[in-house]
């Protein structure tokens, strides 16, 4: 295995760029990642990337991996359906409880969501990525589209979800470091700074 060819290095160039977005992401996210070139799911149907989900908590056990999955955009169309794109994973139910309790999390479990971030443009849908996991981080409930649908859509789905707030940000908004939000409750709308939108977003709720 150690002398064999590493599949990274025979990537053709679009799941090369592919990737390389995937990465960047997570380093966004300040997620911590390791590349394993040996890593093999046991479905022939995955593209694009493979992943597994550890812990490393103290007195977890040595079977650290959580979850395991990838990206199968074309296992629809092989079933007969329409093209279609996915992406999924598999758990140890058991195996997440033991990791919760080893690392003291409770879940927060309540109806609707804080917010919902409706993105416009291409530069601001990737924006919505980092800027769901600081809300997140921050003890928020937050969804975003990611489906590329037309603003319609992504607020119908706000809607379903129940979000208290919708925060909208295209690509002009961006270069200007705005956000505009709207309770939905109410209908009220403001307009924020980006850089402290988090900060900013933390005060309505009080």
């Amino acid at each position: 295995m150690n002398t064999a060819p590493s599949i990274i290095e025979y990537l053709n160039d679009e799941s090369r760029t592919y990737f390389e977005k995937v990465k960047q992401h997570l380093t966004d996210l300040e997620i911590d990642f390791v590349e394993d070139p040996t890593l093999v799911r046991g479905l022939d149907y995955y593209n694009h990337t493979a992943f597994e989900i550890m812990s490393d908590a103290e007195g977890f056990g040595a079977i650290t991996t959580l979850c395991g999955g990838g990206r199968y955009n074309g296992l629809a169309e092989e079933l007969g359906g329409p093209e279609t794109p996915g992406i999924g994973f598999a758990l140890s139910i058991e195996r997440l409880i033991a990791a919760l309790q080893a690392e003291n999390i409770e879940l927060p479990i309540k109806k609707g969501i804080d917010c919902y971030l409706v993105s416009l443009g291409e530069t601001a849908k990737d924006y919505t990525v980092k800027l769901a996991h600081q809300l997140r981080n921050a003890g928020f409930t937050v969804e975003k589209d990611y489906q590329d649908r037309k603003v319609k859509a992504q607020f119908k789905s706000a809607d379903r979800l129940e979000a208290r707030y919708v925060a909208t940000l295209g690509d002009d908004e961006l270069a200007n470091n705005k956000i505009n939000v709207k309770f939905m409750e109410t209908g009220e709308q403001v307009q924020m700074d980006l850089a402290t939108f988090v900060e900013q977003f933390k005060k309505l709720q009080a």
